[in-house]
């Protein structure tokens, strides 16, 4: 568990309410961005050094493309974050203009994650929770770093809130 002084500033906590996870989308999820990229401005400063007139205007596009990519990438990964509390799952994204969309665990009906091959390589995947009625997907966590270990805490925050069942009391036969 978190202190509740770690949770951003969009989460209120209620009187009682801990913060248990809060993540961001994994990097390495953005990997290809990230190399494709940095290989358009080396290739850029490389070209631009070694050549003058047209090829270094084209050097310079390089340069910007890959910059303008790897900062876009960042700024999304930075902009969605996720936030698991002992009442409810946050996500949210967006820089400029905020989207926070949150489900009180009382709510959920299932969670479950998902893991591509590659994805399990590189140890992230999505997290996926439902509420009843609504037949579908409410909330899905996108590349979220260790998806089975960020499910098995959403489930045990569920398992805290939900009461549980009353015991099943054995009656004896009468003589």
């Amino acid at each position: 568990m978190q202190e509740n002084s770690d949770a951003p500033s969009w989460v209120t906590l209620t009187e009682g309410e801990i913060l248990v996870w809060s993540g961001h989308p994994s990097l390495l999820s953005a990997g290809g961005s990230f190399l494709v990229g940095f290989i358009l401005v080396v290739t850029g400063i490389g070209v631009g050094i070694f050549n003058d007139g047209l090829a270094r205007v084209l050097a310079l596009v390089f340069v910007g493309i890959g910059i303008l990519m790897v900062g876009a990438t960042y700024v999304n990964y930075r902009s969605t974050q996720y936030v698991l509390t002992s009442e409810e799952v946050y996500k949210k994204s967006g820089l400029i203009s905020r989207n926070v969309t949150n489900i009180r665990l009382d709510r959920i009906q299932n969670t479950s994650y998902s893991q591509s091959l590659p994805e399990r390589a590189m140890t992230f995947g999505s997290v996926h929770i439902d509420t009843a009625g609504t037949g579908g997907t409410d909330i899905v966590l996108t590349d979220v770093p260790n998806p089975e270990r960020v499910n098995g805490l959403i489930t045990e925050q569920l398992d805290n809130v939900r009461p549980n069942p009353p015991e099943q009391q054995e009656h004896s036969p009468e003589a």
